[in-house]
């Protein structure tokens, strides 16, 4: 009798897809090759991204630790200026010392242009940056953009009791150098009503100038 080859049930089917499979495979090899270059290609710009970014970090912290090592303020200004355009974190604490110090030589506008280029991430900070600006503008004259700058001062400090009131003094001298002594009252009210602490304690007589703007408002 005869013997026929018995093979599994599926047999054929399992082979046909093992071929297909294959035959997909090398369809497709070289897309798959071209996807993983570009995968690749993708990883080794991250890492050489991390690395420059983390050398360019260093060189900043150096900047600016050469910065603050200046005897010199036109070398230290200098360097400062160097460290600020290389970015970072010691880059922008670069750029906040350059602003204070060409603030404090009256360059008002190149002052407002550190600032305003700065990231800061604390807000006490940020509320001294802010406030720093609203000076700038103060002393070119624009009110208007200072009071903004004081308003936006007081937002990033988020209630704080020890600086709040300054900014608030800050603006009440602006609303008198403008004639608006009703808003000069109300922030020395502000610091009054909110702030009783800071009253207490300070040597500037709130009390004193706020009476003064009440009735200078004709209250």
């Amino acid at each position: 009798m005869e013997q026929k080859d018995i093979k599994p049930q599926g047999l054929n089917e399992n082979v046909q897809q093992e071929t297909d499979i294959v035959a997909l495979a090398k369809a497709n090899k070289k897309r798959i090759i071209a996807v993983v270059v570009v995968v690749l290609a993708v990883v080794a710009g991250a890492l050489i991204w991390n690395a420059v970014s983390k050398s360019n970090a260093a060189k900043a912290d150096e900047a600016v630790g050469l910065a603050d090592a200046a005897v010199n303020d036109s070398i230290a200004l200098q360097l400062y200026k160097d460290a600020a355009e290389l970015g970072h974190k010691s880059g922008n604490r670069a750029k906040l010392e350059v602003a204070i110090r060409l603030y404090q030589q009256k360059d008002y506008q190149g002052a407002l242009t550190y600032l305003e280029d700065a990231s800061i991430d604390d807000q006490v900070v940020a509320a001294g940056v802010q406030s720093l600006r609203g000076d700038c503008y103060v002393n070119l004259n624009d009110y208007d953009k200072a009071l903004n700058a004081y308003d936006q001062a007081i937002g990033s400090a988020e209630g704080n009791p020890t600086i709040v009131p300054l900014f608030l003094i800050k603006k009440a001298n602006v609303y008198r150098a403008q004639g608006n002594y009703e808003a000069e009252y109300k922030a020395y009210k502000t610091i009054v009503d909110e702030y009783p602490q800071y009253s207490a304690q300070s040597a500037f007589d709130v009390n004193k100038y706020m009476e003064r703007a009440k009735a200078a408002a004709g209250k």
